[in-house]
């Protein structure tokens, strides 16, 4: 005989939306850190570190960037993750 189906369809569902979410952050945040890091390239352009190497600038601007975002950035990713249909952290 079959087992009996454990769980239910809105709890698939609530799965399925949770994932989603998930999802919708990450972009979000990694959007964010795209443009942190294009903020940090235009600030360094005045400063003695982008003429040293341009790999090295490169490089320390996009993992600047990245860390500028992931600490909580200027709001972009929260402001993304609504439009976008997420929730935000405290709202939930």
């Amino acid at each position: 005989m079959t087992a009996p189906v454990t769980g239910t369809a809105a709890a698939a569902a609530g799965t399925a939306a949770a994932a989603g979410t998930s999802t919708i952050r990450q972009a979000a945040e990694g959007f964010e850190g795209v443009f942190m890091s294009m903020l940090v390239e235009e600030m360094m352009k005045s400063t003695d570190v982008a003429e040293a190497n341009p790999l090295y600038s490169g490089l320390m601007t996009e993992k600047l960037g990245d860390q500028l975002a992931a600490s909580g950035g200027i709001g972009l990713a929260d402001m993304l993750e609504r439009q976008l249909g997420g929730t935000p952290p405290g709202e939930a």
